[in-house]
């Protein structure tokens, strides 16, 4: 099995080949060669304007993922972004979800019920400000946080909207952020089209009446232009106070999610989740050594399937040494995540056996003197 996060990644695409309203000569009409749509459509004046629209299926993004884990827990994501040489359009929209929760140095959206205009502009600027420190961004590129819809999210900065992005053939570095949540995986959104309507559209005008039938199948063509990959990002709460049995739990519940994407085969998931359940129940009745024992078969399992997996940061996942040892069990990017989520948990428990060892000592100490 190839790498699931290039190949078997869902594409979105309309269903809708053809919409027409015979009384008004509106039309949406999908050109089976160019795979572009014809826009017809009332305009400003009493004549029928058109517009061709340029879906998002021409790009060819790949992203790969890096995650490390720093000093005190913190988890630096880093991602690239690569175009395929044969795309035919520039990637000037990356969306990362399901981060649920706040990343490293983000604000609290302002709720906008400041009575005073300036504290409420102190307010969005302070916001503002921390964006941009928490979020790392490539030159020429700006990052956003969308709290209530769990997202980070970059495009190509304001003098550079309209000739940036990345270009077929092209890789970027640059993007990320910090987390103290673990790393799932997540399917991303890669965008081609613009912000506003008339920028999607490529309306000469504002576009077509909100009244009109025709206003609603934009709107769908709209909503459904992205690609979708799958990208590691920050998706598993660490338990404060740290329990291994109930991170384990968690880390259990991400996996399952990856049969539905085809990221990993059920069979090898429930194969895992033996092992990982065991250790769970170890930890819980303080058996550590046995819980480790427990996390190693599982690591073991996975190295079987793909080699060097502790490599969290430059992993190229398309080498040719990779690619031998791919296995249809389990997706590389996959065996990545669970690899570090796993090593984490043992990294934590080492910590916190080191850290009982020594109040031990402390105690015994005291009672001599």
């Amino acid at each position: 099995m190839r790498t699931f996060s290039k190949l078997c990644a869902g594409i979105v695409v309309m269903a809708i080949t053809l919409y027409a309203q015979a009384d008004s000569g509106e039309s949406i009409v999908l050109d089976p060669t160019t795979g572009n749509y014809t826009i017809t459509y009332g305009g400003d004046s009493t004549n029928l304007s058109q517009t061709v629209f340029v879906p998002a299926t021409k790009i060819d993004p790949t992203i790969r993922s890096s995650f490390r884990l720093n000093e005190r827990d913190v988890i630096t994501y880093r991602y690239t972004v690569f175009n395929g040489a044969t795309a035919k359009q520039a990637i000037i929209g990356i969306v990362l979800k399901q981060i649920a929760n706040p990343i490293i140095g983000e604000l609290p959206f302002p709720d906008g019920t400041f009575p005073n205009l300036i504290v409420e502009k102190a307010a969005y600027d302070a916001y503002n400000a921390a964006v941009k420190t928490s979020v790392a961004s490539p030159l020429n590129w700006d990052g956003d946080i969308t709290r209530r819809l769990s997202q980070v999210d970059w495009s190509p900065n304001t003098a550079t909207y309209n000739t940036g992005g990345i270009h077929p053939g092209q890789t970027l570095s640059g993007f990320g952020f910090n987390s103290l949540d673990l790393p799932g995986i997540s399917q991303s959104s890669w965008m081609n089209g613009r912000i506003e309507d008339n920028e999607i559209f490529g309306f000469p005008d504002d576009g077509p009446d909100e009244s009109s039938p025709i206003f609603a199948q934009l709107n769908q063509l709209r909503d459904n232009d992205f690609i979708i990959r799958n990208t590691a990002v920050p998706m598993i709460a660490v338990p404060v106070p740290f329990d291994a049995a109930t991170l384990l739990d968690r880390i259990r519940s991400q996996m399952f999610t990856w049969s539905g994407t085809q990221l990993i085969n059920s069979a090898f998931a429930t194969q895992l989740d033996r092992y990982m359940v065991a250790a769970a129940n170890a930890y819980r009745s303080n058996q550590p050594k046995v819980g480790k024992e427990q996390i190693e078969s599982v690591r073991k399992l996975l190295e079987h399937e793909h080699n060097y997996l502790d490599h969290d940061e430059e992993d190229h996942e398309d080498t040719a040494e990779h690619k031998a040892a791919t296995r249809l069990t389990i997706d590389r990017l996959a065996a990545r995540v669970l690899d570090f989520d796993l090593r984490y948990v043992l990294k934590r428990m080492e910590r916190e056996h080191e850290h009982d060892h020594d109040e031990g000592d402390r105690r015994k100490e005291q009672e001599r003197r």
